[in-house]
């Protein structure tokens, strides 16, 4: 139940986890429901629109990070999201993120902002983001307009086996720079299962890195991307960054 709200859970009537293609009851208000007992994709769709206060804890956690819950009864099922799906969306959030925090950050000690918003600057700042993507890594200097140094530096870096994607890293070194919390869907992002023009692939071991194209394989830089799809999966071809930064993605 790694990354499921426990909040969540404790205010519920019924949760029912979910197990390969069972569910199975975890916990039950009204008594209604077997814990530890298997149950049908159909019995739980039928019951999570005819009960309040169902959640339905996902059994694969490259799936979807929050539990599905409903509140009210003529609230319709929510099926669940792909892993693709969930990370499209985390990325997309990672930059409005970022884009929020540039111009509207917070050091602890005065305000930064868009031009116009005088008042509620008390220094100016700048924000300088140096990603490495040889080494998979992201780091966030803020300045004072006045100062050579950075005032401060915030880092990520992914982990050996997660792909790497520099809009995430960007708001996970960002928010470390300011001291701000880091959200856990930025930490445990599902890893990409489709691929895309622009990507970056370990295609095999005499190629670890290839950015995937629409046109021919050229063994230089590039591999089509009907290549990819047909080996991706196989154990040694693998999506190692989705940052897309050079298609406007």
């Amino acid at each position: 139940m790694k990354n499921v709200n426990q909040t969540v859970i404790n205010n519920a009537n019924t949760v029912f986890e979910k197990k390969d293609d069972k569910y199975f009851g975890y916990k039950s208000r009204f008594g209604d429901i077997v814990i530890g007992g298997a149950y049908s994709y159909r019995f739980v769709v039928h019951y999570a629109k005819t009960n309040q206060d169902v959640v339905i804890i996902p059994g694969d956690v490259n799936t979807v990070t929050t539990p599905v819950c409903t509140t009210l009864e003529e609230r319709l099922w929510k099926p669940e999201k792909t892993a693709q799906a969930r990370r499209d969306e985390i990325v997309e959030q990672a930059k409005a993120d970022v884009e929020e925090l540039v111009l509207n950050g917070y050091d602890g000690e005065g305000f930064w902002g868009a031009e116009g918003n005088e008042t509620y600057r008390k220094f100016s700042y700048s924000v300088e983001f140096l990603p490495d993507r040889k080494k998979r890594k992201v780091t966030a200097l803020i300045r004072r307009t006045s100062d050579i140094d950075p005032r401060h530096v915030g880092r990520a870096k992914a982990a050996p086996s997660d792909c790497f994607n520099v809009h995430i890293g960007k708001a996970i070194a960002l928010r470390r720079a300011l001291g701000l919390a880091v959200p856990d869907e930025y930490l445990n992002a599902p890893q990409p299962t489709e691929v895309r023009v622009g990507d970056i692939v370990h295609y095999s071991r005499t190629f670890p890195r290839l950015t995937v194209s629409e046109g021919p394989y050229d063994r230089a830089c590039c591999v089509s991307i009907r290549l990819v799809r047909q080996f991706l999966g196989d154990g040694i071809t693998t999506i190692i960054d989705d940052s897309r930064e050079e298609v406007g993605e």
